[in-house]
């Protein structure tokens, strides 16, 4: 196995047959048609209970019955999701999208570190739809040997668990492996030759290092703390933000103004959950033009990430109603549909 990286090199689109693109991306096209409007997401909240809800999805295709719990029927509709990718392409061809499920396997394996700290057994509180066996990470956490992983992966676990477990620093123990997570996005993109991806990979750096700098500043985290946390960008200058977030937030604010994400600031001065809606807007406007790119992957990775916002508005839904929040409450937190 090639440990310079969590996966083989990517093929670049030119690689790829037309005639098999073309045919890929005529069927995602009819496959957007399914996805969920915004008037279809209004509909959803406006059913007055939770199963009204459960019955409305059904109706759309979604689930096998109604007897599933909420996360039951939103694993599903993500397993249709890349059931339907891997129907389109090669198995090598496929091993581009790839770089959607590593967070996933990141987060599952913060998750075996500490679970492995405190020697107990969590519930739900690993991720589905990663490339790496849950298992597999929980041996290696539990053994304190990462070897079995690629070397990106290793490198970190060993950093952060050694972190914890010799000064019970929970959160930089996240930071280096949320660093290592991105990093690994951005060398996925850049080697898969693909734009959108590039993009992609660019936008997710940029959000997480806006939101690193917000929260240290606000929990007086120092320079280091900073450095260690922030990943690779070049749509905004690190070092910039780093000198901003030793004013204070406002100079945050001020710098970001002269950023092409100046919109972000409102979004943060109003809640972490606006800012988290404002970085999913954000992302699909920044998909919708690959709607009319008919040559290469970009359409399927733009339904791949639509999709995943369509699961995220739904499962905001449900939640609603299952904890009777308040329509206004609920509505503030949806997010824009790609159709």
């Amino acid at each position: 196995m090639d440990k310079d990286f969590l996966y083989d090199p990517l093929l670049d689109d030119e690689l790829l047959g037309d005639q098999l693109m073309t045919s890929a991306v005529a069927r995602i096209r009819a496959k957007e048609n399914t996805l969920l409007t915004d008037q279809d997401l209004k509909s959803l909240m406006a059913c007055p209970t939770y199963s009204e809800c459960i019955q409305y999805l059904l109706d759309r295709g979604w689930g096998p019955t109604e007897h599933v719990t909420p996360e039951e029927l939103l694993a599903l509709e993500k397993d249709r999701m890349w059931e339907l990718i891997g129907s389109l392409l090669t198995a090598q061809d496929a091993k581009v999208f790839d770089i959607f499920r590593l967070s996933s396997d990141f987060h599952n394996l913060k998750a075996a570190i500490k679970e492995s700290y405190i020697q107990k057994t969590v519930p739900d509180v690993y991720m589905e739809g990663g490339t790496i066996d849950v298992q597999t990470l929980r041996r290696c956490a539990a053994d304190a040997d990462f070897s079995a992983l690629p070397l990106v992966m290793m490198r970190a676990a060993e950093e952060a668990r050694d972190v914890l477990f010799r000064a019970g620093d929970s959160q930089l123990c996240d930071v280096i492996i949320d660093k290592a997570c991105l990093d690994s996005i951005q060398k996925a993109a850049e080697e898969s030759g693909n734009s959108l991806l590039k993009e992609y990979a660019e936008f997710k750096c940029a959000a997480a290092n806006i939101n690193i700098a917000i929260r240290a500043c606000r929990a007086g985290k120092d320079e280091e703390f900073l450095k260690k946390a922030f990943a690779r960008c070049s749509s905004i200058s690190t070092q910039k933000l780093l000198g901003s977030a030793r004013n204070g937030i406002d100079a945050i604010y001020e710098y970001l103004e002269q950023t092409v994400y100046k919109d972000a600031a409102d979004a943060i001065k109003e809640s972490p959950a606006a800012f988290d809606r404002w970085c999913d807007n954000r992302m699909i406007e920044l998909i919708r033009p690959q709607k009319y790119n008919a040559f290469t992957i970009s359409p399927l990775a733009a339904y791949v990430l639509a999709k995943e916002c369509e699961i995220k508005s739904v499962r905001l839904i449900l939640s609603g109603k299952l904890n009777h929040l308040p329509e206004e409450k609920i509505r503030e937190r949806l997010r824009e549909s790609y159709v």
